[in-house]
């Protein structure tokens, strides 16, 4: 069974992809970073592992199971991430970073993000890590039997699997620079002129960075709309994941990019929108919403 303290995300493009995990331990951010450096923890929930990820340049290989075998070499290793180049049997390589961090109430969360080299992979790498970051929570709690095994695979690629199935994309022309856009996208201040505009009770916090959260609530319909920012590259993108509450409940795994790009004067606006969606009705849903949605920041931006 995949444990529900798991965050996924899945951003990036078609060509592209990232997958992007957060887990939360009860443990610490320097237990984390032991556990995902030592050869002989990884050999505990990983794999076992042959040379040491420990430095930069340094390479090693992991014998996932019996007949899969991946290489790595270290990109950057510090006292909060590891990045790593990343090739299983012989697959187009690809980038995984992991990250982990101290919680205010005492815990510890890791959030791993795997940038590949293709959609054919999202599947069998998200169900991957689905499992072996449920099995290191085993291992760091004392509960090694607990194993999540073939099962586990099964529930976290079925999960991915929907992830990709059904991805909402559109596409808005604004007549503004990316440089207007983007601070309209991308600051509290800025989301406050157009995100909602037509209710008089919104409310917005955002800390945009890599890892900070926003929340956006508007109590008299009811809604909160909050997560985590996954990518902030100025000008160009921002994905951030989505939790959408109202009186039905939140919802999970989903996630939204922004991509920017010149068009003309103006500016190309990507979205988007990606969930654990068996059909393509929460997508339509979403793609009224959005369409909306970017109306107002194209006439506010038009207006100025």
């Amino acid at each position: 069974m995949m444990d529900a303290r798991t965050i996924r995300a899945l951003v990036g493009t078609d060509d592209h992809p990232e997958l992007i995990l957060r887990h939360e331990y009860r443990s610490t951010a320097a237990e984390l970073r032991d556990a995902c450096t030592s050869p002989e923890r990884l050999s505990r929930w990983f794999g076992v592992v042959a040379g040491e990820p420990s430095g930069v340049g340094s390479e090693f290989t992991v014998q996932l199971d019996e007949d899969t075998r991946a290489q790595g070499r270290v990109l950057q290793c510090g006292t909060d991430a590891l990045r790593v180049s990343w090739i299983v049997d012989g697959e187009p390589p690809s980038i995984v970073t992991a990250e982990w961090r101290d919680t205010a109430d005492g815990r510890a969360e890791l959030t791993l993000h795997h940038r590949l080299a293709g959609r054919d992979e999202i599947v069998t790498a998200g169900g991957g890590w689905d499992d072996v970051l449920s099995v290191l929570d085993g291992v760091l709690s004392g509960r090694e039997d607990d194993a999540s095994g073939s099962a586990g695979r099964a529930a976290g690629r079925d999960v991915w699997r929907t992830l990709a199935s059904h991805p909402l994309e559109l596409t808005r022309t604004i007549d503004a620079d990316r440089s207007r856009v983007w601070s309209a996208i991308a600051s509290a201040d800025g989301l406050r002129t157009w995100w909602w505009r037509h209710w008089h009770d919104v409310s917005i916090v955002a800390d945009v960075r890599v890892g900070g959260a926003y929340r956006i609530v508007a109590p008299g319909a009811s809604i909160v709309v909050e997560g985590h920012y996954l990518a902030v590259e100025p000008l160009e993108r921002l994905a951030f994941e989505w939790r959408w509450s109202d009186d039905d409940g939140p919802t999970a795994d989903e996630a939204v990019e922004l991509r920017l790009t010149d068009d003309g004067s103006g500016t190309r606006l990507v979205v988007r929108h990606t969930g654990p969606w068996t059909d393509a009705s929460p997508a339509e849903s979403y793609r009224q919403g959005w369409s909306f949605t970017l109306g107002e920041l194209a006439a506010v931006l038009a207006a100025e």
